[in-house]
């Protein structure tokens, strides 16, 4: 590993670090360890072909070890690569199955993606990215994972004020900064590192927490986290938030070994930002991260809402209900919403969302084209196997095929009396097929193809 620090970077943190930043500086120098996910909201999820021998003490489904980005487990979204620290946030936050969840600053997805294994896919997660390219991203490790009952946003933080002050249960501030904890990991990124740009990540910083306290519920929880080291970003940062906000206090986040206290010399002597917990790598098996946990006195008020038409008429109610006799067990109506001819199993139908750029509102059923529904390969990443009329079981040549985007051409001759099919591969669904005499016609995305 060749990490070049400048003089700046090493000079800043002698000084903060004393004897122990040799140490800290040689650790930057050494490898990472890489870490994965597997993915409860899936069947029979730890059917995987990675070894799950190593565990992360403090997650049920995180382990060390490396994954395969083209193998059927991720493809099939059952499994997420995420570095060891970062997997922490989402225990930290705890949030439950019936809360109101926003992850501001969420692209690419991993700790979002996360959040919502834990809510069960129940609630609400609303998962935002103010840069649209990544936003995209976002919405696509959504999708691959599973997930029903998110709302993928793509909005500065400030837009969400003008309608949903005091929303949610549970906000995560993972924000955006100058990324000193991961410099082993992206060498490049430490050409970009200055004294100024860390000043202005930290001003930013600022302002997404203001937002984040206005869309707080009183009684709420906010878990502000950076992938930094710098005392301007993260207990500087905290001190002053608690400062400008008197509701804001810190509580107490369980430390594993290799975990450390904040610091309250890097941030006006405010002795409890020791509540708060920093991973150093000279320390603990991960990369660099900061994160606290705060809660906001008071008492919510009562939250009304008002849903949006669905947007289906009778047409396409016949249309769906055409596709489902032919080839699902049982369909429950279940949020349905329209947008242009494309349909949701909505994740919310407040009408508020109408005020924000939304990529997705939960999940992506199919669209509606002349005379007939065709399904999206999100559902199908989704669905319990046991609502398909049918799966078929692609072997390995028939998988490689269907990868690189060919028709499979069936031998065994099966009896299917439904058009629309199920796809597994290793027992996992991964897409829908076609079937039409006696072959099953190619309909993977073309984006993902290989």
């Amino acid at each position: 590993m060749n990490v070049e620090l400048s003089t700046d970077f090493k000079d800043k943190y002698r000084k903060l670090m004393g004897e122990r930043a040799d140490k800290f500086f040689a650790a930057i120098e050494t490898d990472s360890r890489n870490s994965f996910r597997i993915n409860p909201l899936k069947p029979n999820y730890k059917n995987v072909n990675v070894d799950l021998s190593e565990p992360i003490p403090y997650s049920d489904v995180g382990y060390y070890g490396d994954i395969d980005g083209n193998s059927i487990d991720h493809q099939a979204g059952y499994l997420y690569s995420q570095e060891p620290s970062a997997m922490y946030v989402a225990e930290v936050l705890d949030p439950q199955k019936t809360d109101k969840v926003l992850d501001l600053c969420a692209a690419p997805g991993s700790k979002s993606t996360y959040i919502a294994t834990k809510m069960d896919s129940q609630g609400l997660l609303v998962t935002n990215e103010i840069n649209n390219k990544r936003a995209r991203i976002l919405s696509s490790n959504i999708e691959r994972m599973g997930i029903t009952n998110a709302v993928v946003t793509n909005n500065s933080p400030k837009d969400f004020e003008k309608k949903f002050e005091g929303y949610f249960d549970r906000i995560l501030v993972d924000a955006p900064c100058s990324g000193e904890g991961m410099f082993r990991k992206d060498p490049e990124s430490v050409k970009y590192w200055s004294l100024d740009y860390v000043e202005q990540c930290a001003n930013r910083q600022r302002h997404i927490l203001d937002s984040a306290f206005n869309l707080l519920k009183p009684g709420g929880t906010l878990v502000y986290s950076t992938c930094t080291f710098s005392p301007e970003e993260n207990e500087e940062n905290i001190d002053h938030f608690l400062s400008q906000h008197e509701e804001m206090s810190l509580s107490e986040i369980k430390k594993y070994p290799g975990m450390e206290d904040g610091k309250p010399e890097w941030g006006n002597d405010n002795q409890e930002l020791t509540k708060a917990l920093r991973m150093f790598p000279d320390e603990f098996e991960g990369e660099g991260h900061f994160m606290c946990k705060m809660t906001k006195s008071g008492a919510a008020a009562k939250n009304r809402e008002k849903n949006v038409s669905t947007g289906i008429g009778k047409e396409e109610v016949k249309l769906l209900d055409k596709f489902a006799k032919a080839n699902l067990i049982d369909l429950a109506e279940n949020n349905w919403f329209k947008v242009s001819d494309f349909l949701y199993q909505a994740a919310s139908l407040d009408n508020r969302f109408k005020s924000l750029h939304v990529l997705r509102n939960g999940l992506k059923l199919g669209e509606f084209k002349k005379n007939r529904f065709e399904p999206d390969i999100a559902w199908i990443l989704a669905i319990e196997p046991t609502k398909l009329k049918a799966i078929y079981k692609l072997n390995d040549d028939q998988f490689e095929t269907y990868m690189h985007g060919e028709s499979i051409i069936l031998t065994d001759k099966p009896e299917f009396d439904n058009k629309w099919i199920g796809l597994s591969y290793q027992d996992k669904l991964f897409s829908w097929g076609r079937y039409s005499n006696n072959q099953i016609k190619n309909v993977y995305p073309k984006g993902l193809r290989r």
